[in-house]
C-alpha cells in the first residue's frame, strides 16, 4: 500500500532550506526519506543506526565536511540526510560549519527520535538554520479514518501496523515495538539507569492515559519519589511517546484542577502497554470512548505541530469534577474553542453539560462536541460535528 505522507520537507528542500525532522521511532521517517531522496540525482544518506557508519563519524566527525567538500567540486548542489543524528550530536557542529561555508549548495535533512539526547548534550541546533518538522504516525489526511476506525482505535497508526492486514501480525509488531524499540530508545540513549523500574512505570502510565492524577499518588504506587516520576514523564515527552496537555487555569468563578493530562501518541502502542491488543472493541464501552478520545486529541496535536504550534491546548476540570476534554486558544486575547469528544453516534446536550458552564464564564467561547454522528446539528449553542468534518475544519483553522 502506497501512502502519500503529508509534511513540509519537500517544500523546504525546494526552497533550499535545511530541516530537522523529529518524530518517534517507527513512524516511517527513514522509509519516507529514502523514497523522497530517490527523486534527486545528487544526495547521500547517512544512517547512524548502522553501527559501522556511526563509529566512523564518532571517531572523525570532520570527515563529513571533507566528503561534502569533495562532492561539491563535481556537483552544484547536494542534499545530505543524516538519520538519527542524536546518536552523534557532534555532527551538528559540522553541519553548522558546512552551511556557513557552502550556503545553499548543501541542504541538510536531519532526523531524530530523542529531543532529550540533543538537549542533554547541548547540541548545536544550527542556530535555527534547520527548520523544525514534526514527523508523526499516520494521520487523517493521509488515510481513511472512516473506513478503518475500529482498526485504528485498536492497532493505531504506526505505518507497519496500519498496512499489515492480519490482526495477529499487527499484534506481534506492536508487542515487539514496545518490548524492543522503546527499550532500545531508553537503553541506547542512556536516558535512565533503572530500566526495569522505567518499564513498570510505562505500563502504569498507560493505565493513567488521559486521566488527571497527582505525581505523588503515582509515585507512591511505583515506590519512587516525585522527582523520579517527573523525570520519567519528561523522558516520554522528549522521545515523543506521549503528548502532555496542561490544565486551563483561567477562572474567576470556579476552582480548577491544575494537573496536566498525558496521552500516548499512538493507540496501538497504548493498547500494547495495557495488554489490551486482543481485547474486543465494543462501541458502547468506556474503553472505546477512551480510545476515541486519545485518537482525536493526538490528531489535533499533530495538526497544531504541522501548522507551527500557533494554538495553545488545554484541558478543563473543576474541583467538582466537571470536565472538558480540550480547549484551544490562539492567544490570551482570542476566543477559546471548547471541545468535548464523544464516541457516541447521537450524544445529547446532557452529555456535554460542562460546555454550558464554560460558556457562562467565557461568553465568547465556541462550543463543539466531536462525535460519530452522520450529520452536524446544533443544540443550546453547542455544535455537534462528525469527527472527520471537525478534523478538516480545525486543520483549515490552524492553517491560517
Amino acid at each position: 500500500m502506497k501512502i502519500q505522507r503529508v509534511n513540509r520537507i519537500n517544500y523546504y528542500v525546494e526552497n533550499n532550506k535545511s530541516s530537522l525532522v523529529l518524530g518517534p521511532r517507527g513512524t516511517g521517517k527513514s522509509f519516507f526519506l529514502r523514497d523522497f531522496l530517490a527523486t534527486y540525482s545528487n544526495y547521500f544518506y547517512i544512517d547512524l543506526l548502522n553501527s559501522v557508519e556511526l563509529q566512523k563519524y564518532l571517531m572523525a566527525p570532520e570527515l563529513l565536511y571533507k566528503e561534502i567538500e569533495t562532492n561539491l567540486k563535481i556537483n552544484k548542489q547536494l542534499i545530505v540526510c543524516i538519520d538519527e543524528i542524536q546518536k552523534n550530536v557532534s555532527l551538528f557542529n559540522e553541519c553548522h560549519r558546512i552551511i556557513e561555508d557552502f550556503q545553499s549548495k548543501v541542504i541538510f535533512i536531519l532526523t531524530g527520535s530523542s529531543a532529550r539526547k540533543l538537549k542533554k548534550n547541548k547540541a548545536n541546533l544550527l542556530a535555527a538554520r534547520a527548520l523544525l518538522v514534526s514527523f508523526s504516525n499516520l494521520s487523517y489526511n493521509e488515510i481513511s479514518f472512516l473506513d478503518n476506525l475500529d482498526s485504528i482505535l485498536q492497532y493505531g497508526l504506526l505505518p507497519v501496523s496500519f498496512i499489515e492486514k492480519k490482526s495477529d501480525l499487527k499484534i506481534d509488531y506492536l508487542k515487539t515495538y514496545v518490548a524492543t524499540y522503546l527499550k532500545e530508545e531508553i537503553i541506547d540513549e542512556a536516558l535512565t539507569r533503572k530500566v526495569e523500574n522505567f518499564f513498570r512505570f510505562l505500563e502504569l502510565a498507560a493505565q493513567y492515559n488521559g486521566q488527571i492524577f497527582t505525581y505523588s499518588k503515582l509515585a507512591k504506587e511505583l515506590h519512587v519519589d516525585d522527582r523520579t516520576l517527573k523525570t520519567h514523564y519528561e523522558i516520554l515527552e522528549d522521545t515523543m511517546i506521549i503528548n502532555t496537555i496542561p490544565a486551563w487555569t483561567h477562572s474567576e468563578k470556579r476552582r480548577l484542577q491544575s494537573s496536566s493530562k498525558h496521552y500516548f501518541f499512538d493507540n496501538g502502542v497504548l493498547n500494547a502497554l495495557r495488554g489490551e491488543l486482543k481485547l474486543e472493541l465494543n462501541e458502547r464501552s468506556f474503553r472505546y470512548g477512551q480510545l476515541f478520545e486519545n485518537l482525536m486529541i493526538n490528531e489535533i496535536i499533530k495538526m497544531n505541530h504541522r501548522h507551527g504550534n500557533d494554538y495553545k491546548l488545554f484541558h478543563y476540570r473543576t474541583d467538582k469534577g466537571h470536565e472538558i476534554d480540550l480547549i484551544l486558544q490562539k492567544n490570551i486575547y482570542s476566543a477559546p474553542i471548547a471541545i468535548e469528544i464523544k464516541s457516541s453516534v447521537s450524544p445529547s446536550i446532557e452529555d456535554v453539560a460542562t460546555l454550558k458552564l464554560f460558556k457562562d464564564e467565557f461568553s465568547n467561547a465556541t462550543l463543539y462536541c466531536v462525535c460519530r454522528c452522520d450529520r452536524p446539528y446544533s443544540q443550546n449553542g453547542v455544535e455537534f460535528v462528525p469527527y472527520i468534518d471537525f478534523l478538516k475544519m480545525i486543520n483549515e483553522l490552524m492553517s491560517v
